[in-house]
């Protein structure tokens, strides 16, 4: 049988209905916000490992949950799915001028390019400023725009972008390559200064924030997502000590027992191997 999207949204109606599921009838919108987040980066797992399967089927988990918290806003009478889908299709419509209006774009690369003051960039950050959530910001700092509830990183990121939208901001990456450097040099510092009668954790924390901080600030000028980039590290590490566990025990060994000389020869051999392999 195929369902549509309908069937989805009558589908959780029954959930929530008197005769429904006893746990769906009970969440709220707090209740639910932390399987969304999971439900999202379950989605970025399957993304970055390009499984196409599971890609579609944690895009519907995603879906399951817009249209869950849809159906708790329908029966407190806020809103409901059908004013997410026309405040969603009246937005990409307003934003895109060039496409469904009569804006003309003669030249795509030049529209492309942020610099330019016509360009699709420029174009859409004034039909933002137009609308009425952002007209209400008038006044406000740029910061009030950062939510608070984004992970670490990724509000790190956004915190310099919105600082950079307001002219805030270096104009070449180089600066901000020194800069990061230069917050590494600050915290060696602090970490030299550590003795056994004061550890100084306090000072060390806070300069390490601050070359976290600078390191996202070139990866945001050097044009790509720090959290992403992080997670592509978290994931290569975990494949390589994956293979290194499996090699130490080919030797009939755990990894505890070998000694770290053999652990670094075994971590050299697992980057060779995940290198081959593409994985």
């Amino acid at each position: 049988m195929k369902y549509s999207f309908q069937d989805l949204v009558n589908i959780m109606a029954t959930l929530r209905s008197e005769n429904g599921c006893p746990w769906d009838r009970k969440q709220t919108h707090q209740s639910l916000l932390p399987y969304l987040v999971e439900e999202s980066h379950e989605y970025i797992d399957a993304a970055q490992a390009n499984d196409k399967v599971h890609m579609a089927e944690e895009l519907g988990d995603v879906l399951f949950q817009i249209v869950f918290h849809s159906q708790v806003a329908k029966e407190n009478g806020d809103f409901c799915i059908d004013d997410v889908v026309q405040g969603i299709c009246e937005k990409m419509i307003r934003r895109h001028p060039h496409v469904f209006g009569d804006v003309k774009v003669d030249n795509a690369e030049e529209f492309l390019d942020v610099n330019n003051p016509n360009g699709l960039r420029s174009r859409w950050e004034s039909i933002k400023a137009a609308e009425k959530n952002n007209q209400d910001m008038v006044g406000k700092s740029a910061m009030d725009k950062v939510s608070k509830s984004m992970p670490t990183l990724a509000r790190a990121q956004e915190i310099q972008r919105r600082a950079a939208k307001v002219g805030f901001d270096w104009i070449e990456a180089e600066p901000v390559f020194d800069k990061a450097v230069e917050e590494f040099n600050e915290f060696r510092t602090e970490m030299q200064a550590s003795t056994a009668e004061c550890n100084n954790v306090d000072r060390m924390e806070d300069e390490f924030g601050d070359i976290l901080f600078s390191l996202v600030n070139v990866a945001r000028h050097c044009g790509f997502n720090a959290a992403l980039a992080l997670e592509r590290a978290n994931s290569k590490f975990e494949r390589r000590f994956r293979v290194v566990e499996n090699l130490a025990r080919a030797e009939g060994k755990e990894m505890k027992e070998e000694s770290p000389e053999r652990l670094q020869e075994l971590w050299r051999e697992a980057k060779k191997v995940t290198k081959s392999t593409n994985s």
